[in-house]
């Protein structure tokens, strides 16, 4: 058998009573990943209602037409994290940056939590914070294989990413952002829809959110 080097071959020493982190290029046998805890956190409301239980970390796509709440959902997502479990949450606005349109819908939706803010995308900052939102995919034209050295490079931060809809209502950036994502939410008309959820409990019902 060839002798090989380099991670790919790091194999996970399994124990019960620990929560499992597991690296992109690790090896895992069945029979230990079938024993191992994973950490999931459930969120309260209607969040919790549609998400179900979610594994950390999550990564999570929202997308919308414009003009039906896809920004003000996942704000108002981020201040039911920091809220309920302490998150420290950054939110890239890329599309409106922290001025006053962003201020306008802050006291809007009465959110006073201490979440981060930032108009330029940095991926310098990520490793400071629990969560990070980018709003959105296109305006900060990162691509679904950046977003994929995201999760590697930062293996215990959650990503929440937002995509602007096509003119049919279909998610701009492909199937491919789809496959990268453990939950898919569909914002239309201030309602919300799970189009995709790999998280145990959630719902496939339209949740009105605001």
């Amino acid at each position: 058998m060839p002798k090989s080097s380099g991670s790919q071959n790091r194999a996970f020493n399994p124990g019960t009573t620990r929560t499992a982190v597991i690296a992109s290029d690790q090896v895992v046998l069945a029979n230990d990943l079938a024993k191992m805890n994973f950490k999931t956190i459930s969120v309260r409301g209607k969040f919790g209602k549609l998400l179900g239980k979610l594994y950390i970390p999550f990564y999570i796509m929202i997308y919308g037409s414009r003009f039906h709440g896809k920004s003000t959902v996942a704000l108002m997502f981020a201040d039911e994290l920091v809220k309920q479990h302490g998150y420290k949450v950054l939110y890239v606005a890329n599309e409106e940056g922290a001025k006053g349109t962003m201020q306008e819908k802050v006291v809007r939706l009465g959110i006073n939590s201490p979440i981060g803010i930032i108009e330029d995308y940095n991926p310098k900052l990520f490793r400071d914070y629990d969560v990070v939102f980018i709003d959105s995919t296109q305006t900060t034209d990162i691509s679904h294989e950046e977003f994929k050295e995201l999760k590697k490079q930062f293996p215990n931060t959650s990503f929440v990413i937002i995509n602007q809809a096509n003119r049919d209502g279909s998610s701009k950036g492909g199937t491919k952002w789809e496959h990268i994502v453990d939950a898919i939410m569909h914002i239309e008309n201030q309602s919300a829809t799970m189009e995709k959820n790999r998280f145990p409990e959630g719902s496939t019902e339209t949740i009105k959110i605001f």
